[in-house]
């Protein structure tokens, strides 16, 4: 008991000191939320907007920007030329001033799986540094993860052997007072015997060579224990607080090219020990962030949304995301017009949103549509669920225009700072709508800051009573159209957000 009461106080204590910081993927609350004064609504980079300072990197990244009082930390691949085979595992990790946006520090971190850059389901720089004030922790997805000091001086650096089974790696690190939550496959030697998207070998265990949370001490990179029930990649697991007050963490089984880990579905896991508190089947994906508010926890079943019990997993409700929903489409060509349908006309599949960009938001769940270029949000306790059509791509210039359809989307040209295309794959060049691994939106006080990977920004009045055009309260860009490419999300502090994209690190903040 006394070992858990000191993890929740150290926890809590750091949670308090985090107010005006944003020091991981997740925020200062673990959930992409946060209050404080209030970020620019609207701005733009090429018209020079609200932009506070653009910093140059030389090559490409995918983390979202961490945040401590007048620092910032962000990964980027190592950089490389027109004749590299697209294919690296070394990063490096980044130390800006906050304020300015100079570059103070840069550290390697060393890699030995090398994979595609720029893919729209990850890369080796897809994960978001984690800070306390006093340390930074940058991770390789490709087979490392380091701390240092404020200075860039180097603490300790743990290397280890990733699965190659698949590429996509969702769960963003989690820094929980002094154990960072990971996804690891659990025999890391077996593992090498594994290849892309193909079966077990029959001599392996597939236990073995499952993903599984993994606690790791932030002092010395030791691992503290490893998770009962497996968590697919394609999850971004994520902590709250049970009513009784201990720290647990929501994750889940499931996804595409036949995920190892079994039975699909969600669990709950002690963050002290790691055991494993229930586990509820669903068939299907998990590619979302993994909400829960300490009492319920959020899932999506197919094209349906369920809500769970924290306590015992058994089901709420669930509610289907098609039958009887309301569908706004938007017409800005007509100062706004709207056309309101009572069913929504989209074909029941598989996927019900854009992999990751879902968010709770009071008492709605919000997300971004898979098949049409819509955000969707469903209420939690009556399943009532409202699509609003937006544009997909903004054209921003002295004549701004709005592109309302994917196929006539300006395709991005995914080429770093330096003019050199690192994107092998060419779904790269799409909007980032539908089948991709997106930037997980956030809300700050009343506001969701929604981007997409062609570099379009959605500002969505998270708690507005009628879903339509007077709900998005703005589009923004964070580049010219057909030059942008992001698959991060935003950070926030002291009304200020930071942005990282292909080409750099921008600040947005008031004139």
């Amino acid at each position: 008991m006394l070992r858990h009461s000191l993890f929740c106080y150290c926890f809590l204590t750091a949670t308090i000191a985090f107010a005006q910081h944003w020091p991981q993927a997740s925020g200062p609350n673990l959930n992409w939320k946060a209050e404080g004064p209030e970020p620019p609504l609207t701005w733009s980079v090429v018209n020079n907007r609200n932009i506070r300072w653009r910093t140059t990197l030389p090559e490409g990244g995918q983390s979202a920007v961490t945040v401590w009082g007048n620092r910032a930390f962000v990964t980027t691949h190592h950089p490389m030329d027109e004749t590299s085979d697209r294919l690296e595992s070394n990063i490096v990790g980044y130390c800006l001033d906050a304020d300015t946006g100079r570059i103070l520090w840069t550290v390697d971190l060393p890699g030995t799986d090398p994979v595609q850059t720029a893919g729209i389901f990850s890369d080796a720089t897809v994960f978001a540094p984690v800070t306390d004030g006093e340390h930074v922790w940058f991770f390789n997805r490709c087979g490392s993860m380091g701390c240092f000091d404020f200075d860039g001086n180097q603490i300790w650096l743990r290397e280890y052997q990733p699965r190659k089974r698949h590429t996509n790696r969702q769960c963003e690190p989690i820094l929980l007072g002094d154990r960072i939550i990971t996804v690891e496959v659990r025999d890391k030697e077996a593992a090498q015997q594994l290849e892309r998207h193909k079966p077990v070998p029959d001599a392996i265990n597939p236990r073995d060579v499952w993903t599984y949370l993994h606690a790791i001490d932030k002092h010395t990179g030791e691992v503290v224990w490893i998770g009962e029930t497996g968590t697919s990649v394609h999850n971004t697991p994520m902590a709250a607080q049970l009513p009784d007050g201990r720290w647990a963490i929501a994750h889940g089984r499931g996804g595409g090219h036949g995920p190892l880990e079994k039975p699909y579905g969600v669990s709950l896991t002690l963050a002290t020990t790691g055991q494993t508190l229930w586990s509820r089947e669903f068939a299907g994906d998990c590619s979302w962030n993994s909400h829960w508010d300490g009492h319920r926890v959020f899932w999506f079943d197919h094209m349906s949304h369920v809500v769970l019990d924290a306590a015992t997993g058994r089901t709420i409700s669930s509610h289907s995301l098609v039958e009887n929903a309301k569908f706004i489409d938007r017409h800005p060509h007509t100062g706004g017009a709207r056309r309101d349908q009572e069913k929504l006309t989209i074909t029941p599949g598989r996927m019900p949103l854009t992999n990751q960009t879902n968010i709770v938001a009071g008492n709605w769940h919000y997300f971004l549509a898979h098949d049409i270029t819509a955000i969707g949000r469903v209420h939690l306790e009556t399943g009532r669920t409202e699509y609003l059509r937006v544009p997909v791509q903004l054209v921003a210039g002295d004549e701004p225009r709005e592109i309302l359809e994917k196929n006539d989307a300006i395709p991005n040209d995914t080429k770093n700072s330096r003019g050199i295309d690192i994107a092998p794959d060419k779904r790269a060049k799409g909007t980032g709508w539908g089948h991709v691994s997106a930037a997980s939106p956030i809300l700050i006080n009343r506001h969701l800051f929604i981007p997409i990977m062609n570099g379009t920004v959605y500002v969505v009045d998270a708690f507005a009573e009628t879903f339509d055009q007077t709900a998005l309260i703005s589009i923004n860009d964070l580049g010219p159209a057909g030059e942008t490419w992001t698959l991060a999300s935003f950070s926030y502090a002291n009304g200020r957000l930071w942005m990282h994209t292909m080409k750099e690190v921008i600040c947005i903040g008031e004139d």
